[in-house]
């Protein structure tokens, strides 16, 4: 089992908006996934509920609560005992011994922020943390920003400056967009799940190709976390 993290000290980063939508790329290529839940708010739990209101929860994705190292550590076992192929984490607020154990143990890290001065602020905060974290434990763990709610058309002076900045530091493949698709799928569940009900609904039909745009950056965003992971 493969335990990706992502991290972000700063609250409305988009961390569980991309732990959601990887999720959904990962179990619509056939994958089993964990989704181990560390902030004490419980979004992923919130999520599953609205999912399953909506009929679009997928039972390859199952959540373990996490938020006492206790439960990570029955929650890990549990789910490589049910042999998972990924398991996905999603850090509290802040640092603390339950954050730097998740990180430490993880294969791949990855810090969303968007483009605001403040958010790449919080980000490169973040990203120093982690890799002053792995060098004092002598570990040697990939880690990528992940831009969220990157504008499709033009971007501002403010947003290039951050981009500029940000491209000093590995970043994944492509960003994720600041799409419908992406904000609502906290209240409409996984992507790839509503991607099939508006394909059997007409009035749906000019909804699909959002909806379908928005499913290929994920799949890349999945492609990109592969490709890390067999390095």
């Amino acid at each position: 089992m493969k335990l990706v993290t992502c991290c972000s000290f700063k609250g409305g980063a988009g961390k569980t908006t991309a732990l959601m939508g990887l999720c959904s790329a990962l179990v619509a290529d056939g994958k089993r996934v964990a989704l181990f839940e560390a902030d004490e708010n419980r979004p992923l739990t919130r999520w599953r509920e609205n999912a399953t209101k909506r009929n679009a929860w997928d039972t390859a994705c199952e959540i373990f609560i996490a938020d006492e190292l206790p439960l990570l550590e029955h929650a890990y076992e549990q789910a490589e005992a049910e042999n998972f192929d990924y398991a996905l984490a999603d850090t509290h607020g802040g640092s603390s011994e339950l954050n730097n154990t998740i990180i430490a143990s993880s294969q791949l890290l990855l810090v969303p922020t968007m483009l605001s001065p403040l958010d790449a602020d919080e980000a490169l905060a973040t990203y120093r943390y982690i890799i002053e974290l792995l060098i004092g434990e002598n570990l040697a763990i990939p880690a990528a920003i992940l831009r969220q709610r990157v504008p499709v058309g033009r971007l501002t002076s403010s947003q290039r400056t951050v981009l500029e900045m940000l491209g000093e530091l590995p970043q994944t493949d492509r960003p994720m967009h600041e799409r419908d698709a992406f904000a609502a799928m906290k209240n409409r569940g996984m992507l790839h799940l509503n991607i099939r009900s508006a394909q059997t609904n007409p009035a749906m039909r000019l909804a699909l190709r959002n909806l379908t745009t928005a499913m290929e950056e994920l799949h890349e965003l999945g492609r990109f976390v592969d490709n890390a992971l067999e390095q």
